[in-house]
This record gives C-alpha cells, structure tokens and sequence, in this order.
C-alpha cells in the first residue's frame, strides 16, 4: 500500500495547485514524513479542500494523516541539506 500510495502522490499531487516544494523523508518501514510548501495561506487552504477525497481515501486504507502548518521561516531538515537537494527529489533510502 505505502507504494502505491507514494507513486500516486508523487505523480499526480506533488508541484500542483500552486505547491512550491514537496519532499518525503522515510521515517521508518510504515512511516513517511510528507512536506508540502505552498507560497500563502490561501493557496494551502484551496489545496487542502481539493485534496480532501484523496485523503479520506487514503485514510479508509488504513493509514494515519495528520496536518501541522504555519509559517516555516525557522524549518529546518538537517545541517548538510540543502533546498536544491530537496527539489530535486533526494532519496533518503
């Protein structure tokens, strides 16, 4: 499941709707940390309604979602990380 699920966010939900970055850091075997960036406030609440039957899908598989958002001037991944390497899709695996 986590596969599937990761191609289909991957290739028709990553860098739409006005997304600016995204990037998964494998956490554990059943563990993913999604990051969505968005440029406002309003362009993340559009994003979020679009994608509300995808998440209730994706949920009623049995996975956990949950939303953290605010302003990520202080977000930071690890020291020798930089932006390019997130945009570029880094793989953590």
């Amino acid at each position: 499941m986590k596969e599937s699920v990761e191609t289909y966010m991957a290739s028709k939900v990553d860098l739409t709707e006005g997304m600016i970055l995204s990037y998964r850091v494998h956490v554990s075997s059943n563990v993913v940390l999604v990051n969505h960036f968005f440029p406002t406030k309003q362009v993340q609440e559009a994003f979020t309604a679009k994608l509300k039957p995808v998440r209730e899908q994706i949920v009623s598989m049995g996975a956990k979602v949950e939303f953290h958002d605010g302003e990520v001037w202080g977000f930071k991944v690890a020291g020798d990380v930089t932006l390019d390497m997130l945009m570029n899709g880094m793989q953590t695996e």
